[in-house]
């Protein structure tokens, strides 16, 4: 009897384990399409990789539309609404309501613009993903160090938080350029 007690608590106890391990993979593939449509269209509409968005997207919210972050940043692409203003009132010259930065359509739109804008700026992914996370005005900065860059391209990045962010993106993009044979 004892011994049966223990087999169920056990085999309890790897459901339990299987459902915590699967639940947030399934989430985020569930999450993954509701956003690949639109992904696939802004992609294409700004000329980057698909697979990079997905990358970034994942890396920001982890797919998650209502994210906001400690310092303010939000939605998937978590963008800060001063960038958001900017983009939108300088560069694509759209009236739309502060409040749009939340719809996922909208906030994909922008950051994918921001990125297509900021790889054609520094030319290199890794350097403008860390300008993505950083801000382009230090990533600038690094850039006029001989330490940190070399012809234009950043050697290394003086923030872990940003290095890591670089590091954990590309790998992202790997796995969505091989996932989706994006």
């Amino acid at each position: 009897m004892r011994q049966r007690a223990l087999t169920v608590a056990i085999a309890l106890l790897v459901l339990l384990l299987l459902l915590t391990c699967t639940v947030p993979h399934a989430t985020r593939n569930a999450r993954e399409r509701e956003v690949l449509s639109t992904v696939l269209r802004e992609a294409s509409r700004y000329d980057v990789s698909p697979a990079m968005i997905m990358a970034i997207i994942r890396t920001e919210s982890d797919f998650d539309k209502n994210a906001v972050s400690e310092v303010g940043a939000v939605g998937l692409m978590q963008l800060m609404p001063s960038t958001f203003s900017y983009l939108r009132d300088e560069k694509l010259g759209e009236a739309l309501a502060d409040s749009a930065i939340y719809d996922p359509a909208v906030n994909i739109r922008y950051g994918t613009y921001y990125y297509a804008y900021l790889s054609e700026q520094f030319g290199d992914p890794a350097t403008a993903l860390a300008a993505y996370n950083a801000g382009e005005g230090r990533v600038c900065e690094w850039l006029l160090d001989p330490s940190l860059s070399k012809d234009g391209v950043l050697t290394d990045i003086p923030f872990g938080e940003t290095e890591h962010y670089v590091k954990a993106t590309l790998a992202a993009y790997r796995y969505y350029l091989e996932k989706y044979n994006l």
